[in-house]
């Protein structure tokens, strides 16, 4: 997979992966769910969740233990051919549990997208984790 598509939309898709990692960031749900379709889909190794009302039932479920996350992603490839597109993206994460535990994980996804009314959304996320640590932390 290479990039490939009309300039303007590889634009907009950045702007899409920029959006996705800025709400994760700051834990805003909202923002975070307009970046899907209403039937998008969201896999990974701990759900499957299908539909923004499982995928905000997912995204509860994760943040009722979460206190921060820091979240950055990069874009490794994208082709895009009229309304639709394919993207490998990849995921650096820290998150920092109400507990004082940490999480860490590196993965990569592979993710489908499709235009609706003229704004680039995921169709689908596929999420393999690459590598993933656990650290309890101890208080003072």
């Amino acid at each position: 997979m290479a990039f490939t598509g009309p300039i303007e939309d590889r634009l907009a898709i950045r702007e899409l992966y920029g959006t996705y990692g800025d709400a994760s960031w700051r834990g805003d749900r909202d923002e975070w769910i307009s970046c899907f379709t209403d039937d998008g889909r969201w896999t990974s190794h701990l759900f499957d969740a299908a539909g923004k009302e499982a995928l905000l039932q997912t995204w509860d479920g994760l943040w009722k233990d979460w206190e921060a996350v820091a979240f950055l992603g990069e874009i490794g490839a994208m082709e895009i051919e009229g309304d639709t597109a394919r993207v490998r993206s990849y995921a650096r994460e820290v998150v920092l549990m109400k507990n004082g535990g940490q999480f860490k994980l590196c993965g990569h996804y592979a993710d489908s997208l499709r235009k609706v009314d003229g704004a680039w959304k995921f169709v689908r996320r596929d999420y393999t984790q690459t590598i993933g640590e656990f650290d309890k932390l101890v208080a003072d």
